[in-house]
């Protein structure tokens, strides 16, 4: 009897002390996440007047006014051609580039430490870069002029223009997921390929039946981080065109940036961050219960 009350207490004193260890985590992910949270969807329903600092409820209004803002359809357009592009693009270039430096050659090392270091700068000095490669008569504009032909507007042309913003954001963070993949493919049994070699079986067989499977957890690793990272691009479009011409190149998370901060109007940007919100949420558990079908784990 009283082994089992010692038991009890130490059981007690050693949730009471894991308890104890995870109270920050939990009180930072509380007030820095719950709260913000659940304010957003407070201030979705009403009018706030951010210079007199009023507010006044007007339930479902914010929502409303969602499906009647005419640059609506542009916005999500061009956050779906984000989402889509930028997640499969950075996911199969990363993917690529590991297995082009999963090699064991002289220097390797150093083009994957060239390949990894734009991840290390930060966002807004690596398209402030490109901003001068891409302005009119810039780096780019000399090269093609060089070339024979003419300067192009590379930031006013609308899908080009949401190309290249694609571009220089993907190469920002493809050294970071391509380490990622290069890992797993590290973590491959080489046991494994060696017996589908005796077995007749050549690389690209090897690649699809034996490499690919088990690099598969770290694919979708990489994948939801893509998507979840191409719904909050900001930088790159405030820096390189400001979200124009008009909205061409405005997605749903700049989009609320501009109308809490320039337009203020709090209670309408609140109402796109629950839209940004549940589209983020839709999206990844689409994509999490989908994996059962692409994903290995064996």
């Amino acid at each position: 009897m009283r082994q089992a009350r010692q038991g009890t207490r130490q059981s007690r004193a050693d949730s009471a002390f894991g308890y104890t260890l995870a109270a920050p985590q939990i009180i930072g992910f509380a007030v820095f996440g719950i709260y913000p949270l659940v304010e957003v969807f407070r201030l979705s329903t009403l009018r706030v007047n951010s210079l007199s600092g009023n507010e006044q409820f007007v339930g479902l209004d914010n929502y409303v006014r969602l499906t009647t803002d005419p640059g609506m359809p542009t916005v999500l357009v061009n956050t779906a051609f984000f989402v889509a592009v930028l997640s499969i693009v950075g996911t199969v270039l990363a993917l690529g580039l590991a297995l082009l430096v999963n090699q064991t050659i002289a220097g390797i090392n150093i083009f994957r430490a060239a390949i990894f270091l734009p991840a290390l700068i930060s966002m807004v000095a690596w398209t402030i870069v490109w901003g001068y490669i891409l302005q009119p008569r810039g780096l780019l504009d000399a090269f093609l002029v060089g070339l024979g032909g003419s300067p192009y507007p590379w930031l006013r042309s609308e899908l080009v223009t949401l190309g290249i913003l694609v571009g220089v954001q993907a190469l920002k963070n493809v050294g970071l997921n391509m380490m990622i993949l290069l890992a797993a493919l590290q973590g491959v049994p080489s046991e494994l390929k060696e017996a589908a070699r005796v077995d007749g079986a050549g690389n690209f067989r090897i690649f699809r039946s034996i490499v690919l499977p088990e690099i598969s957890p770290a694919i979708l690793m990489v994948f939801m981080l893509m998507i979840v990272g191409s719904f909050k691009v900001f930088d790159v479009i405030h820096l390189l065109t400001q979200g124009g011409p008009g909205v061409s190149t405005t997605v749903l998370s700049y989009y609320v940036y501009v109308q809490a901060f320039t337009n203020n109007d709090v209670g309408y940007a609140s109402a796109l961050s629950v839209l940004l919100f549940g589209l983020v949420l839709v999206i990844t558990v689409l994509v999490w219960q989908l994996r059962r079908r692409f994903v290995s784990y064996a």
